[in-house]
């Protein structure tokens, strides 16, 4: 016999935005207990579970406490209507001042909104073999990346390469230390705003990775598969995120299969 009696939704709505937490408490408890030992759990688990006390639950009360509860951060999303109890940090890049020094020299001008900076030094955290240097890469607008590449090797930073290709970046980018490498901002990026300063979220990262095999040259092979499973375990991660800026890429179908013969991430949470 279920000893949690029946919960009053309409009540509840109102007592939550009055800042009263019994009966939300008492939510919560019975989330996590039906859920704590499932790595993931869906929008229909929890909706059951709710009504198995409160059977006119309605659609539009149980969405707002979905809205709620994700707000509280006690239902973590992974991928859309699929969420997970397991408590992880969001993901914080760090920035060193070589990057906020280009990033503010570049915003300063006006050039565009769009405008993305970052050092492939954020994979090492995930990685067992370091690389031997580092790449800043800074991404803008395709119509003014001549406009900035210049503007960067006037007055800025003189080793700046625009769009280099595999040769240029063999041969040429990495004997720099630490060169800026110039691309085109790809629109619907997930971008996150840290310290003021316009960075990848940790699902680009992890795609671009996957995608631009050129450019990271370095990152392939079992490393790739160590830097998803690292990032996996490490922080917070939005599947249906990944999903949708491979897609912008052109690589969802193979990242998909990447994940699933080359990683131990549970496929639950991207199949």
């Amino acid at each position: 016999m279920n000893n949690f009696k029946s919960l009053p939704i309409k009540p509840v709505y109102w007592q939550i935005l009055e800042g009263c937490k019994t009966e939300v408490n008492q939510i919560i408890n019975v989330i996590r207990q039906r859920f704590q030992d499932r790595i993931s759990f869906d929008r229909n688990d929890l909706y059951e579970l709710l009504r198995e006390f409160q059977p006119e639950l309605k659609e539009s009360t149980f969405a707002w406490m979905i809205y709620n509860l994700k707000k509280r951060k006690i239902l973590k999303p992974i991928k859309r209507g699929v969420y997970t109890l397991v408590v992880k940090p969001e993901y914080q890049p760090d920035l060193s001042d070589k990057l906020k020094r280009i990033f503010s020299a570049v915003k300063r001008e006006n050039f565009s909104d769009n405008i993305c900076i970052w050092s492939s030094a954020c994979y090492n955290e995930f990685m067992i073999h370091q690389p031997m240097r580092n790449i800043i890469i800074l991404e803008v607008d395709s119509d003014i990346l001549e406009t900035v590449y210049f503007f960067l090797k006037d007055h800025i930073y003189k080793k700046v390469y625009l769009q280099p290709d595999e040769n240029q970046m063999l041969n040429y980018a990495m004997e720099e230390q630490e060169p800026v490498i110039l691309l085109p901002f790809i629109s619907r990026s997930p971008i996150t705003i840290h310290e003021k300063i316009s960075t990848p979220a940790l699902e680009k990262i992890l795609v671009d990775a996957f995608v631009a095999s050129k450019l990271l040259y370095w990152i392939q092979g079992k490393e790739l598969s160590n830097i998803y499973e690292g990032a996996y375990n490490k922080y917070q991660l939005n599947f249906t995120t990944l999903a949708s800026y491979a897609r912008r890429r052109g690589a969802e179908a193979k990242l998909m299969e990447f994940l699933k013969q080359k990683t131990d991430i549970p496929q639950e949470l991207f199949i």
